[in-house]
């Protein structure tokens, strides 16, 4: 009888254990996290909005004109242009510096979804290697980004365009 109660406490004993220290790490991941936010808003409240003075959707334009690709607007608003040259079309959705958001592998579904049946339906891309290109100007990628886009290379891709002070030209990173 005392070895079984001696049994039982020492599973009581452990299971409190394992409930206290759980509770502690989950404490100290929260403080933890709170703290890694806390230094990240400082972080984005603190740096120069040098890219501000910048109009960055220009400055993509320009970046893929100099390649010789021919541009026009898009008509919806996920895609900001198309850019044409000999046969490759490209769908282009640019993310400029004042946005704050990370880009997720949904955020890819939907750029593509967006445009693929007007790409596929429209007769006039017949003949042409249709690919889309989503621009930012520093890296915003999630893991579930880069998996997507690593799964989906051959059509999709994350172009990364810094910005220049005003007078000189971005330039591919």
């Amino acid at each position: 009888m005392s070895s079984t109660l001696f049994v039982i406490g020492v599973i009581a004993t452990g299971i409190f254990i394992y409930f206290y220290s759980n509770r502690k790490w989950q404490k100290h991941e929260n403080e933890f996290n709170a703290y890694a936010m806390k230094m990240q808003q400082e972080f984005i409240e603190q740096t120069p909005q040098r890219e501000a003075q910048v109009d960055y959707v220009k400055e993509v334009e320009a970046h893929y004109q100099s390649q010789g690709y021919s541009l026009s607007k898009h008509p919806d608003y996920g895609t900001d242009f198309i850019a044409k040259k000999d046969k490759t079309i490209l769908f282009i959705r640019v993310q400029g510096p004042q946005q704050k958001q990370d880009i997720t592998a949904q955020t890819f579904q939907v750029f593509v979804g967006q445009t693929a049946l007007y790409a596929l339906n429209n007769p006039l891309y017949n003949g042409y290697t249709i690919q889309w290109v989503y621009v930012c100007s520093k890296m915003m990628l999630d893991k579930s980004a880069k998996v997507y886009i690593k799964a989906h290379e051959q059509s999709l891709s994350f172009e990364q365009i810094a910005v220049e002070p005003k007078g000189s030209e971005a330039k591919e990173v």
